[in-house]
Parts: C-alpha cells; sequence; structure tokens
C-alpha cells in the first residue's frame, strides 16, 4: 500500500486534498481504527459503485482511519457481492414485510434490470440496516480485541519485568536489564 505522502503527491484530490491526508486520519490507535470499521463495514454494505469514495468522504466526518475505512469496503467484492444482495433483499424485504420475489434458476443482469423498480427499496434497506448493524458489530469487537489485547501485553511484560535497552553511546551494543537498573551479565540474562 502506498503510503500517504505518495499518494498526497498524486493529482487529482481536488478540495479533499489537505483534508485527507491530515496526519491523525492515517495513525492507528483504538478510537480510529474502531470507527473506521464501522465507517468501512456500513460502506462495504451499501449496493452503489464508488464505496470507497464515500467511505473516504465520511472517514473525513468521523476523524477516523482512511486506510481501513476504504480497505474495508473490499468486504464486497465482485465474489462476494451476488450473495450478499440476494441476503440484504430478502431482510429488507422482511422488514418492509413485502414478498420477496422468487429468483429464476439463471440470474442475468437483464432480469436484474426489469425487476431493479420491485427490488431497490427491500435492497437499500436491507443493505443499511445489515451495514449498520455489522458496522457496529465490527466497532465493539475490535474495541473488545483491542482491549484484550493491551491486557494481555501488560500481563506478559510483568510476567517477564526484563528488557533490552541500548547505550546512548553505542546503537550496536544491547545491555540486558532488570527492572532497578542493574546490568545483568552474558550468562544471567539467559
Amino acid at each position: 500500500m502506498p503510503s500517504a505522502q505518495r499518494l498526497h503527491h498524486m493529482r487529482g484530490w481536488g478540495f479533499l486534498g489537505e483534508k485527507l491526508f491530515a496526519h491523525d486520519l492515517w495513525h492507528f490507535n483504538r478510537k480510529t481504527v474502531g470507527y473506521a470499521f464501522l465507517n468501512g463495514i456500513f460502506w462495504a454494505c451499501m449496493p452503489i459503485p464508488f464505496q470507497m469514495v464515500g467511505a473516504a468522504i465520511t472517514a473525513l466526518i468521523l476523524r477516523c482511519n482512511v486506510p481501513v475505512s476504504v480497505g474495508l469496503c473490499w468486504l464486497t467484492n465482485p465474489i462476494t457481492m451476488p450473495p450478499y444482495f440476494v441476503i440484504a433483499y430478502t431482510v429488507g424485504a422482511w422488514i418492509l414485510n413485502s414478498e420477496a420475489l422468487s429468483l429464476p434458476d439463471d440470474i442475468t443482469q437483464a432480469w436484474i434490470q426489469e425487476q431493479l423498480a420491485l427490488i431497490w427499496l427491500p435492497l437499500l434497506t436491507g443493505s443499511i440496516l445489515i451495514g449498520i448493524s455489522m458496522g457496529f458489530l465490527g466497532l465493539v469487537s475490535l474495541r473488545l480485541w483491542w482491549r484484550w489485547r493491551v491486557n494481555h501485553e501488560w500481563k506478559r511484560r510483568r510476567r517477564f519485568p526484563r528488557f533490552i535497552r541500548r547505550s546512548g553511546a553505542d546503537h550496536d551494543a544491547i545491555q540486558t536489564v532488570d527492572r532497578s537498573g542493574r546490568r545483568l551479565d552474558d550468562h544471567e540474562s539467559r
């Protein structure tokens, strides 16, 4: 993935250029990545073209991580879209209490275009409902995982109190030090 600086120097960003490449929108922390999951999964569920543009603009508004938001749009790709759209349409028809159309054996683009007037509202309703619920599920799951991971790391640090510290003058020399700051011999540090 190209860096933010490399993308920033490309032409064609227009009015989004400076705002899109703000420093805090490209860092990974619990808040920005959590909201990026909510944003990216929501836009991945929308049955519209150019989902990544919507995810990037919404990432600016929510002040969440842009690369994660845009990358999560690829959850629905040309392979996963057809089954997802069938599920979203079925959920939308159920929510709207309308009868779902029976699918023919061979679904073609011509059939979809003929039925578009009948399927757009249930499809959009199901997509919005699934997008919001899966987005919040992603947000909560990521925050729980992030909290568990940080706690796990702190417990690991308490179990193994020794750490590696580089000496100030010689960057190649590594000393093993315990919490008291006492230098250990080579055979003690193993």
